[in-house]
């Protein structure tokens, strides 16, 4: 009798971890794992040219709490590849990938290729998200 309970109760966890999978919302979540708030930049390439390179929207910063996450992107997932970079001021810590991105050093939201004077590029982490509805991007100590 104790199996059959414990077979039961087994399934039943199974059922609502699905269910909860399910209704977990849709888009692109980044969160920050670590001990000290941090400034999370985010870009997208669009596949679009203006004549003199592809299309680069980036958008920062969004200040990320410690052991807390945020929806960069939300609703279901539209590109196969989603950049990313965070950074610790009062550190001097990056998270930090391979494809250079104009950023500012205050709020923006830049719609270039190129940076000109008035930016500066920083280098983003592309996270590749094919297929997927949704993703978790964690930024680690």
């Amino acid at each position: 009798m104790k199996l059959i309970s414990l077979i039961l109760l087994l399934i039943v966890a199974m059922v609502g971890s699905v269910a909860a999978q399910q209704r977990s919302p849709a888009g692109f979540r980044a969160c920050n794992l670590t001990g000290r708030e941090i400034e999370v930049a985010k870009a997208l390439d669009t596949g679009v040219s203006d004549g003199n390179g592809r299309i680069v929207i980036s958008e920062g910063w969004y200040k990320l709490p410690p052991n807390a996450c945020t929806f960069l992107w939300a609703g279901p997932l539209q590109y196969d590849h989603y950049l990313v970079y965070a950074q610790d001021k009062s550190t001097g810590r990056e998270w930090s990938g391979t494809v250079p991105v104009c950023v500012s050093p205050q709020a923006f939201t830049i719609r270039a290729n190129n940076c000109g004077t008035a930016y500066q590029r920083r280098l983003f982490t592309q996270v590749g998200t094919r297929g997927q509805n949704g993703w978790t991007h964690n930024f680690t100590p």
